[in-house]
């Protein structure tokens, strides 16, 4: 089982112009590319959707193709390529991209392993072109402030709890229950991504319970221990069976009282009381900071770690029904 944990960004300088309109194409048009992505990138100016490659139902108003490789040799001009395809084969279609000399921006997680992630790192700095590993979840409203606040304060302990109904975000999509494809870590990574944002030091994990469906390779549900240099004390819920009523939350106890995020951090509350965060949205922004990498001829490759039998050390297996 692969848990991901983000550490600092890297950003490198790429070699060649921005081109504007940034003409993009995207692979994978599933629930999160057609709720999220499209509308973000019809809101932006600065790009212009003029393909999609998709084994499913195609997307209106642009050209439609049944892959990547078929999109690239078409004729029709792209600059760059957004994936939004599950994490399983991802690599392979991420370096056809930058072979082909495209700008890339990669859904979370950017792959389905630490080694491919990071031989991406590697192949988009050879290529001179832009990349940008999106972790979308930071940039969700509340977190700069967050951040902010938590930045001046005497942490003491932290509560995650990640928990939603797997059929209602992502309906019959069983690639999340084979090998890479994460169970109930695809929505608890978001999680993580702004923990390890908010706070100052790498997390390690010291103790998990992961339930796993007889009939699955990935869990549905789970409970991890972490901690840091300081001894802070870290816990995640995280369940893929919650219900309709999604819980995304992340409550720090500082000594100077009390953060609280909600709604995967578009709420930011303090001593309970509400406060003013950002208006925009988190795939709006994630595209803002895409065109910027581009114009700014820079990456931005968040790079992860894997917690296996290495960092787990005492994880426990627990199967459930199915």
């Amino acid at each position: 089982m692969n848990i991901w944990f983000t550490v600092p960004t890297i950003i490198t300088k790429t070699q060649e112009s921005c081109m504007q309109p940034i003409r993009l194409g995207l692979v994978g048009y599933g629930k999160i590319a057609q709720d999220q992505h499209v509308p973000a990138i019809h809101a932006n100016p600065a790009f212009e959707l003029v393909a999609v490659a998709t084994q499913g139902q195609p997307c209106a108003g642009v050209e439609n193709f049944k892959s990547l490789g078929e999109l690239l040799e078409s004729g029709v001009q792209v600059d760059a390529i957004a994936f939004c395809t599950p994490p399983q084969g991802r690599f392979a279609l991420v370096q056809e991209a930058l072979a082909a000399g495209k700008h890339v921006l990669v859904e979370k997680p950017p792959c389905a392993t630490l080694g491919e992630a990071m031989a991406l790192v590697e192949h988009v700095s050879e290529q001179g072109v832009s990349g940008l590993f999106a972790w979308h979840s930071r940039y969700a409203q509340g977190i700069e402030a967050a951040r902010e606040w938590l930045s001046t304060r005497t942490l003491q302990s932290v509560q995650i709890d990640w928990k939603e109904d797997v059929r209602k975000w992502h309906p019959g999509q069983a690639w999340i229950w084979q090998p890479g494809g994460l169970g109930v870590f695809d929505p608890g990574i978001n999680a993580l991504s702004i923990v390890t944002h908010l706070l100052p030091l790498p997390l390690f994990v010291e103790s998990a319970e992961l339930r796993v469906p007889s009939n699955c390779q990935s869990p549905i549900a789970a409970s991890i221990k972490m901690s840091d240099t300081r001894h802070l004390d870290i816990h995640a819920e995280f369940d893929f069976d919650h219900g309709h009523d999604e819980l995304w939350s992340i409550e720090i106890r500082c000594a100077e009282g009390t953060l609280r995020l909600d709604n995967g951090g578009a709420l930011l509350s303090i001593d309970g009381v509400r406060q003013t965060v950002s208006e925009e949205g988190e795939y709006a922004a994630v595209y803002q900071h895409f065109q910027q990498l581009i114009g700014n001829k820079a990456s931005d490759l968040v790079c992860c770690f894997t917690s296996t039998n290495e960092n787990i050390v005492y994880a426990h297996l627990k199967p459930t029904r199915e």
